[in-house]
């Protein structure tokens, strides 16, 4: 698999973590009037820029980077988002379980 496969299938999956983690804590939460939606927007962008930055760093260096040797800068910012997605993911695991514990103690 490229370089370029990792990166794009890990957007996609940072992308699609997100999404959940919003939607989870939207059920969760309660948050269906308009300023709920806002207060949220902002968190979600936050962390979108901290996932999405060192994606775009790993996107220009490999890019435009031709090196024969090993891209320490690549690596690092590939471990990074990887890490920081495991971080999300463990967060979207909780608040869905909550939300369902939650859901299944009102019936």
């Amino acid at each position: 698999m490229s370089d370029m496969t990792k990166i794009l299938l890990t957007c996609l999956g940072f992308i699609l973590i997100l999404w959940l983690l919003f939607l989870g804590i939207r059920k969760l939460k309660g948050h269906n009037t308009p300023s709920g939606y806002r207060s949220l927007t902002g968190w979600f962008m936050g962390l979108f820029i901290v996932g999405a930055v060192p994606l775009i760093f790993a996107l220009y260096t490999y890019m435009t980077d031709e090196r024969l040797d090993a891209n320490i800068g690549l690596g690092l910012a590939m471990l990074f988002v990887w890490a920081y997605c495991a971080l999300l993911l463990c967060g979207v695991v909780g608040v869905w379980g909550r939300y369902l514990w939650q859901r299944s103690r009102e019936k």
